[in-house]
């Protein structure tokens, strides 16, 4: 069992393709698992809906999936996030609409607990700090927690002396044992560790590892949509940075 791991696809359908042929050149998999907002930020929601539905696949909604058709208010989101949720929220179809309602807020897979932000509050909490991870690791029933919504690649030990996060890098290697860990697998649409590249993830049953992957993608396209569709300068420039 191969399962691509991705999170924050952000409608950055160049990305999201970009990260799927590169796991494919790197062995495959057999499923994908999506760690919440698909949608939001960039230009191609119901294109990026789409092409997951092409695949076997496993997904949690993220803050901006329930955003972007109206289960969640948008106070909460500083202006440019509220803009881009808008903007998704007119561009998405019925069918798509429906596909993300229909997301749960959790799932288990294979030895793992998937959430967007983290088990006690799926929607809204960043697991970045010992604080927060302390709580992951109470809350869940499985070994293994996989997260997104901070865009940053990350793997959070559980040791007797306390809780450790180590930011992976292109290639990191993570062997799974029985000790408790907490895996983020970056960003796809909207990196944000000051690399642009995609970032992903690779879970192999066979090998009980989880494989961190970077690659690039046309990030020129990207922009250019967005500019097309007057979403957000900001959103736009900060994909070129990476932050």
């Amino acid at each position: 069992m191969r399962a691509l791991i991705v999170s924050d696809v952000h409608s950055n359908l160049e990305a999201f393709q970009s990260v799927i042929d590169d796991a494919r050149f790197r062995g495959g998999f057999d499923q994908i698992w999506m760690l919440g907002d698909l949608v939001g930020y960039g230009p191609d929601p119901d294109q990026c809906i789409d092409l997951i539905r092409r695949f076997d696949h496993l997904a949690v909604a993220g803050n901006h999936d329930l955003a972007s058709i109206g289960r969640l208010g948008l106070d909460m989101f500083n202006s440019d996030a509220a803009d881009a949720n808008r903007w998704t929220s007119t561009r998405l179809l019925d069918e798509h609409r429906n596909y993300l309602d229909a997301l749960a807020l959790c799932e288990q897979a294979d030895g793992f607990t998937l959430v967007h932000g983290s088990p006690r509050d799926p929607v809204w909490e960043y697991v970045v700090s010992a604080d927060s991870a302390q709580a992951t690791f109470e809350d869940i029933s499985t070994n293994w927690c996989l997260v997104g919504h901070s865009h940053i690649p990350f793997v959070c030990r559980e040791s007797v002396n306390g809780v450790r996060f180590t930011e992976t890098m292109d290639g990191s290697v993570e062997e799974l044992g029985s000790g408790k860990l907490i895996i983020n697998p970056g960003g796809v649409g909207q990196p944000r560790d000051a690399d642009p590249r995609a970032g992903y993830a690779v879970f192999d049953s066979a090998s009980n590892t989880v494989t961190h992957h970077r690659v690039e993608y046309d990030i020129a396209a990207t922009q250019e949509k967005m500019r097309r569709h007057d979403l957000p300068l900001f959103l736009v420039e900060r994909l070129a940075h990476g932050r």
